[in-house]
């Protein structure tokens, strides 16, 4: 397991403590809602959805969450801004921890910054992502408002190394302060599977240790992209899963603070997976701090013994 030298930030986003030194803070779980494909979607432009299987699916994330103490957010997807409003407006009476909201439509995003202010959840909500794409009206929305967290995109098409990846990052946290943003959650970003997977790992490692940030990954977006998985013998809902749980558990054991593992239907096997490794680490870690003199604290996950 991982020590740093470098003083860790905890960040609360929205009740929820997140970075500091491995094992410190339990990993938290950021489950995906509203996503095209997913068997509660029914329009994604209007953004109408099974609420009841929804509301199935958020009951039983909160039953992993007292079962494992690990916490969990939650990412609301919204094509357009009619969509995201609605989704939003759902999840906020539905969920009362953080939530996430991202878009690859500007409008939709934009209209969400503006809404969060309006039915005042913005002390709750975390905006995906500053990254190098965005454009000066979005920012201006962003710094206009009262939401003050989000998540750093480290991603360019240049950036190939660590030192570019690392430099694209500490440029984006710099926008990220300029427009008001004061609880950062760094994503290195993941890249399909043959095209750069791999190296998010090592520079969540590298952010840890020369910025002392706290960190993110998407890390089910290489097995979703992956065609080998994608083949006859191999599409099947046991391979797919145990793909995103390998990806989630990786992503944890390189100090990762934050985990998107994707759709919500995976919850108990992610959640389980990441518990069962969250001792191992506890294990390590502590033997680590009785060797290293250090008398730091550090999450005790449950045995269930």
């Amino acid at each position: 397991m991982f020590v740093f030298k470098k003083e860790q930030q905890i960040f609360d986003f929205g009740g929820i403590s997140v970075g500091g030194h491995p094992g410190e803070n339990p990993t938290v779980l950021i489950g995906g809602l509203f996503f095209k494909g997913q068997p509660i979607v029914e329009d994604t432009k209007k953004g109408t959805f099974d609420k009841s299987l929804a509301l199935e699916w958020i009951d039983t994330a909160t039953s992993m969450v007292e079962k494992t103490g690990h916490p969990l957010m939650i990412q609301a997807y919204g094509r357009t801004p009619e969509a995201i409003v609605n989704h939003l407006t759902w999840l906020s009476e539905h969920f009362k921890g953080p939530i996430l909201f991202e878009s690859i439509n500007a409008a939709a995003r934009q209209r969400a910054i503006e809404f969060c202010d309006e039915i005042g959840i913005h002390e709750r909500v975390i905006y995906n992502s500053i990254n190098l794409s965005m454009k000066e009206e979005e920012k201006e929305a962003l710094k206009n408002s009262s939401l003050d967290m989000a998540v750093v995109l480290g991603w360019s098409p240049r950036a190939t190394s660590l030192p570019d990846r690392l430099k694209t990052i500490i440029e984006m946290v710099d926008v990220a302060r300029e427009i008001g943003v004061k609880k950062i959650l760094i994503d290195p970003a993941t890249l399909p599977v043959g095209a750069g997977y791999g190296l998010e790992y090592r520079t969540t490692i590298a952010v840890k240790s020369e910025l002392g940030l706290p960190t993110c990954l998407g890390p089910h977006n290489a097995p979703s992209a992956w065609r080998f998985i994608k083949q006859p013998d191999f599409n099947d809902e046991s391979i797919q899963t145990s793909s995103v749980v390998a990806s989630t558990v990786a992503a944890q054991l390189f100090a990762t603070d934050a985990i998107m593992y994707g759709s919500m239907i995976r919850t108990k096997e992610v959640f389980i997976a990441v518990s069962l490794i969250s001792n191992a680490i506890a294990t390590a870690i502590a033997e680590a701090n009785s060797v290293l003199g250090i008398d730091r604290l550090f999450f005790d996950p449950p045995t269930h013994q």
